[in-house]
């Protein structure tokens, strides 16, 4: 039994040493994918360029008709998988939020963010193109679409310990991995402050709130494994050429039956709270970007 529970072992290891070694290889394979594209100068090419207007066009005329939503039950959205239970709670009573303020430089950051974000997707077209071997190659819909943003948005339906509610939710985007066929996802992130955010010392591995994401996506879209990328958008010195601080990092992340399972309960919890009326206890280390501070104030008084 003691030799069997050994082999058992052994053999659980050899699988997560396998798992670390390719999603470091997938990690190293994005960036290099992207780096290769920006090292040649490829012609402007009328059917990507048509292509990604006609996805904006798409976009503006938002059809949601296709998705199926279940009337009554609570919703949830990937980007708050992280979030407070309580500000989940507050949310799902579909309360008023405190009033956001934004300062003119932190909407020019969203708005460089959103802007990058659009031209990685095009890079992602491009690349697939013409590069000569490219890595990753951008799956598509049945209707022809990039498999990105609202061209693959979905809405799910879940009953967990006996609770029901959905998820909805979009992904920046389904990747093939050319050398093997796999699809896994993609979420691209950038960084508004100082190269060194998206360093060695300061980024030792993907933020979990953005792993809690990936976990909902792959309750959405069934996949298991994703790459988060990072791109600051404070550049090295122009003159440092090929001694340059990288500006791009990315992680490989594999979702596990036990994350999936952990996120499900979540949810199940918050909806059986909104379903009874009953309120949650509060996560005071997630404060910081909640957007019911005076409900909570209001309720601790």
């Amino acid at each position: 039994m003691g030799r069997l529970t050994n082999r058992e072992g052994a053999a659980l290891l050899r699988e997560q040493i396998q798992n670390a070694e390719r999603c470091d290889v997938l990690a190293r394979d994005i960036v290099r994918h992207l780096n290769d594209i920006h090292s040649i100068n490829p012609p402007v090419d009328m059917e990507i360029e048509r292509l990604l207007l006609e996805d904006e066009r798409l976009a503006l005329e938002n059809d949601t008709s296709h998705l199926k939503f279940t009337n009554g039950l609570v919703t949830f959205s990937p980007s708050g998988a992280s979030k407070c239970k309580r500000e989940l709670f507050y949310k799902a009573c579909q309360l008023q939020g405190d009033p956001k303020t934004f300062y003119p430089f932190q909407r020019r950051q969203m708005r460089n963010g959103s802007a990058v974000h659009a031209a990685t997707q095009k890079d992602l077209l491009y690349a697939e193109k013409y590069l000569e071997k490219p890595n990753f190659e951008v799956v598509r819909t049945k209707a022809g679409r990039p498999a990105w943003e609202k061209n693959i948005r979905q809405v799910k339906q879940f009953e967990h310990r006996g609770v029901r509610f959905q998820i909805y939710g979009m992904m920046d985007g389904v990747l093939k991995y050319t050398p093997d066929a796999t699809k896994l996802g993609l979420e691209f992130k950038t960084k508004s402050t100082t190269i060194s955010s998206i360093g060695d010392y300061k980024m030792r591995d993907a933020q979990e709130s953005h792993k809690q994401q990936c976990i909902a996506y792959s309750l959405i879209f069934n996949l298991r494994e994703f790459l988060i990328v990072y791109e600051s958008l404070a550049k090295d010195s122009w003159t440092k050429n090929e001694n340059a601080k990288p500006d791009l990092r990315a992680f490989c992340v594999e979702v596990s039956d036990n994350q999936r399972e952990a996120l499900l309960d979540k949810y199940a919890e918050v909806a059986e709270a909104r379903y009874n009326g009953e309120i949650l206890p509060a996560e005071f280390d997630k404060c910081i970007f909640c957007t019911y501070k005076t409900q909570c104030e209001e309720m601790a008084s």
